[in-house]
């Protein structure tokens, strides 16, 4: 049987399955509508996420300086899951740069990435279709064909409409438009996955003042189709995305032609917009809470007040109003905790584990912005943690909690500057320096280890203690904690250098995190104690 949300929906298929997914769901438990998570839940930007047909959700993302791509499988919205590198751009050629937000879709039978690439020269940039080599969406993909556009054109997506046939929407520059002095929404019908068909239809011939920040004459984008209860409506990104003030707008169809621009109503006010100290949410999708009852907006916005393409990706779940209309009210602040999408699963309690830190499978990423301050190689997991200060980058152990436990690893501080952690009881991490609530073991280029706790915002020291070794060194930790009591060790394994007792939190789940550092981790262990 399928699950629930793919029953339900994909974020470009939008008929409510609200009746099937009722049979699925239980009453929850008292500790599991208490389990909470926090924004930004991820790094990255333009998500598209979709549900593939063995229920798992499903996305893509640029990396490597946006000449290449990576695709994602995960089952929860708050944690986007084990990934593969997908697609290198060519060496050369019109495709070899630029490869913007790339969309996954599983159509006829088999997968496609819909992105965008040029050959260095953002003029000339082209809707580019990947289609993947063998049935699995984390394989390879190879580039299957270009989309014959009018001109310069980005941010594509596919649907199907009431009327069955498929629609690819796209941002675009109209002809005879000065270069890159407004963009538009455009639709064709699709032949195929690979082929437009018939006339081109502009959908943004009126643009409202709020469209218009940083672009004068109007910047639409990141269109993402919703269809729900005969209802068929568009979100889309609007202003400057490097803007404070980019946001989302709306447009209902009123009809069943989605070729007859003048059946396109957008609503004169943002859908979404800044508030409470997020920047700049626009470009995301919907997409249903894991049990399929709740609907819930996936959307980036920037670390910088000012705007930025520094981007983190955070979630915002979505009711409707009596007329048929999505409701998401304003953005929630960053480390705000709020109950996690319906269906999620809980966290098991922790089980012996080793990790010899040869691929990231097992790791929750939590870590800066641009995804290039992590990596797995040769049994060591580097963290360069030293790229903006704002961040301390983490992993956490994927699925498990432990309450009584003891954790050993070896670890290292690459040129002697900032701080090694180690994380234990975290509930509710998301990006960002101080974002999660536990304990913190620090090893500091200042040759002092540091036990302290955190509560979302505020790191309180608990006890320090001197390390006379050089941190430049592979150094043995070890962690324990039994109850309130809580011990740290450093290369003498018999002997705590710290013993506190601390009843603040009592169980988490566990990982590592650098601060203003580069630093490199091995041989990670765990294993649940007896109280």
């Amino acid at each position: 049987m399928k699950s629930p949300r793919l029953i339900a929906r994909n974020c470009s298929s939008y008929a409510l399955a609200t009746m099937v997914a009722a049979l699925f769901v239980g009453v929850a438990s008292a500790e599991e509508s208490a389990q909470t998570f926090v924004n930004p839940v991820y790094a990255g930007q333009d998500p598209y996420i979709m549900v593939g047909p063995d229920g798992a959700y499903y996305q893509a993302a640029s990396i490597r300086d946006d000449r290449g791509i990576r695709v994602y499988r995960s089952e929860s919205l708050t944690d986007r899951g084990i990934h593969r590198d997908v697609f290198s751009a060519p060496a050369d050629g019109p495709y070899r740069a630029q490869w913007w937000a790339p969309e996954i879709h599983y159509l006829d039978g088999s997968w496609y990435i819909y992105s965008c690439a040029d050959d260095g020269d953002n003029a000339k940039h082209r809707v580019v279709v990947l289609k993947a080599d063998s049935d699995d969406p984390l394989g390879s993909y190879s580039i299957a064909a270009e989309l014959e556009t009018p001109a310069w054109a980005i941010d594509a997506t596919v649907a199907t409409f009431d009327n069955g046939k498929r629609y690819c929407i796209w941002s675009g520059w109209p002809v005879g438009s000065e270069p890159d002095s407004t963009q538009h929404l455009f639709v064709s019908e699709m032949a195929s996955p690979t082929k437009l068909v018939g006339e081109v239809v502009d959908l943004s011939t009126k643009m409202y003042p709020w469209e218009t920040a940083g672009r004068p004459a109007g910047l639409n984008e990141g269109a993402q189709v919703l269809r729900r209860n005969g209802k068929t409506m568009i979100i889309y990104a609007a202003s400057g995305s490097w803007t404070p003030d980019y946001c989302f707008g709306l447009m209902t169809l009123e009809g069943n032609d989605p070729l007859d621009a003048s059946a396109w109503k957008k609503q004169p006010k943002p859908w979404f917009s800044r508030a409470n100290d997020v920047y700049g949410p626009g470009h995301g999708c919907l997409i249903a809470s894991p049990d399929g009852t709740e609907d819930w907006l996936a959307f980036h916005s920037s670390i910088d007040p000012k705007g930025s393409w520094n981007r983190c990706i955070s979630l915002k779940k979505v009711t409707w109003n009596d007329d048929g209309l999505p409701v998401p009210g304003e953005p929630a602040a960053w480390g705000e905790p709020m109950p996690v999408p319906s269906g999620e699963a809980m966290p098991k309690s922790g089980v012996p584990f080793a990790d010899a830190l040869t691929s990231p499978d097992r790791w929750q990423e939590l870590h800066f912005y641009n995804g290039r301050t992590l990596s797995f190689q040769d049994g060591t997991c580097e963290l360069r943690a030293d790229r903006d200060p704002r961040f301390g980058d983490k992993i956490l152990l994927r699925g498990y909690e432990y309450d009584n436990l003891e954790l050993e690893t070896q670890l290292r501080i690459e040129r002697n500057k900032g701080a090694a952690g180690i994380l234990f009881r975290v509930q509710s991490a998301g990006v960002g320096r101080n974002n999660f609530e536990g304990y913190l073991v620090n090893l500091t280029s200042g040759n002092e280890v540091v036990l302290s706790r955190c509560d979302g915002e505020k790191i309180t020291a608990l006890a320090k203690a001197p390390v006379v070794e050089d941190i430049g060194q592979w150094l043995d930790v070890r962690v324990t904690a039994q109850g309130s009591q809580l011990k740290v060790f450093v290369t003498d394994m018999q002997t705590a250098k710290i013993t506190v007792k601390d009843e603040t939190f009592s169980k988490g789940k566990l990982g590592v995190r650098g601060e203003d550092a580069r630093v490199e981790f091995r041989q990670l262990s765990f294993k649940p104690l007896e109280p």
